[in-house]
């Protein structure tokens, strides 16, 4: 039979504020255009599962267990670590837990999930991006 309790405590979708960056996609666009060398500042929060195995999560920072993955677009950077990139085609770069991030290019910002293997992922992150107020001199 089934239980027709509703007494669920998963987070609906559309909680919290922030930029969705879900686990399943590579790379998502954050609508934001940077300058070279701008510094923005993130607040990432969630949680996502990097396969079947439900002990395989990562936090922005990257996977708990420390594990990395081979073909990610950063192989040297912990699997599931939240990333960046300018433009298409530009260099990936680690985000991580960072609150400050100097933006190595100019053009659109991607924020994506450090994995070789997106099929089998569940969850996202939520980021914040707030700009520091630059004066131009």
């Amino acid at each position: 039979g089934t239980s027709g309790g509703g007494n669920t405590t998963a987070s609906t979708p559309g909680s919290g504020s922030g930029l969705v960056v879900s686990a399943k996609q590579q790379w998502t666009p954050t609508g934001i255009t940077v300058r070279r060398g701008e510094t923005l500042m993130f607040n990432t929060t969630g949680q996502i599962q990097l396969s079947g195995d439900g002990n395989d999560t990562a936090m922005p920072a990257g996977a708990k267990n420390a594990r990395y993955a081979a073909n990610s677009p950063l192989p040297r950077e912990l699997a599931g670590a939240l990333i960046g990139r300018i433009g298409p085609n530009g260099q990936p770069f680690g985000i991580g837990n960072l609150s400050t991030v100097t933006m190595p290019a100019a053009g659109a910002l991607f924020l994506g999930i450090n994995d070789d293997e997106l099929n089998d992922n569940n969850g996202e992150f939520r980021v914040q991006i707030t700009r520091r107020n630059v004066r131009d001199r």
